[in-house]
């Protein structure tokens, strides 16, 4: 692929996104009214494809950040040093574990959380922490199984490639978890209980760049079903999260696969990745639980922090 063209496609992307999202941010409120699915007076939609999506929509993050640590895992194995070599294996592979149990733990939770019943979660999350972490060994064990069948040619690679995953997760949920904080803008499903409970007082629709400072639910709002999350709509934790397996389109640079091939490759990998996290995107507005913009920046956000990652980590092997 010549240069001008990567220049003209890369603008061309790059300039689509920020059309729909300055379209977003004039018309958030009525995208919202016309694709959310709620039930008068609940807090939680009741929409089945939604909320499928909810229950699932972290996956990603856990199981390319479980693909990374088995690579990592590998990797360390050939360290020289034993005392070097023994730490950062077990880090690597607990670090894996972690990952897996997070993302059955918080799963489990979303299951009680849509059942209504999320105390009786919180009363035995310990033993789901428990046996999901059993779970979680028995699949990092089988996710290393299958690492080690990668040709060990490409082993440098994806050790870079690794390193770039975990920076893109930290990157993109560092921010995204961050900002939600700050800003503080109400959820849509949170104004839609308000005013069908008549508290139209405490509706407070937002722009997405509207600062509105660290807001927490009052004890009115949480005896009408409103969650503690009512204020976190900006950035999309669940986009983010969901985002992150854009990582796999830049996989392609780091096992030195041939101009052509790769370029190929890349383009089926983008075009896939974008359509998943298009679908995400549109579920977290069918639930009521964000805002056109809100899904935008934070898919946006995590495909720059992929980028920026992949850079950085790119640096780092070729200083080695």
């Amino acid at each position: 692929m010549s240069k001008r063209l990567k220049i003209v496609l890369t603008v061309s992307v790059v300039g689509v996104f920020f059309v729909a999202f300055i379209l977003a941010t004039f018309y958030d409120y009525q995208i919202s009214q016309a694709i959310a699915r709620l039930t008068d007076g609940k807090y939680l939609s009741e929409d089945k494809f939604g909320n499928f999506f909810e229950i699932i929509g972290e996956w990603p993050m856990y199981l390319v950040g479980g693909f990374a640590a088995a690579n990592l895992t590998r990797g360390s194995l050939k360290i020289k040093n034993l005392a070097l070599r023994i730490f950062l294996t077990c880090l690597s592979f607990c670090a894996g574990v972690f990952a897996y149990t997070l993302m059955t733990t918080r799963s489990t939770e979303y299951i009680y959380e849509q059942a209504g019943n999320l105390s009786g979660f919180e009363s035995v999350s310990g033993y789901y922490t428990l046996g999901w972490t059993v779970f979680a060994f028995a699949l990092m064990a089988i996710t290393l199984f299958f690492t080690f069948k990668i040709p060990e040619k490409y082993l440098g690679g994806l050790v870079a490639f690794s390193v770039a995953v975990l920076f893109t997760i930290a990157l993109s949920q560092g921010v995204v978890q961050g900002v939600k904080v700050f800003m503080g803008r109400q959820r849509f499903r949170t104004m839609q209980v308000l005013e069908y409970n008549g508290f139209e007082s405490l509706v407070n629709y937002t722009p997405w760049y509207q600062i509105n400072g660290a807001k927490k639910v009052t004890e009115e709002m949480l005896a009408i079903g409103i969650a503690s999350d009512g204020y976190k709509s900006f950035p999309s934790g669940h986009t983010c999260s969901w985002a992150v397996i854009f990582a796999l389109t830049v996989l392609p640079d780091f096992l030195g696969v041939p101009e052509k091939k790769r370029v190929k490759i890349k383009g089926v990998l983008i075009a896939l990745t974008t359509a998943s996290v298009a679908l995400i995107a549109y579920t977290r507005i069918r639930v009521g639980a964000h805002f056109a913009t809100d899904v935008l920046f934070a898919g946006g956000w995590t495909y720059l922090s992929v980028i920026i990652s992949a850079f950085i980590a790119k640096k780092i092997v070729k200083q080695k």
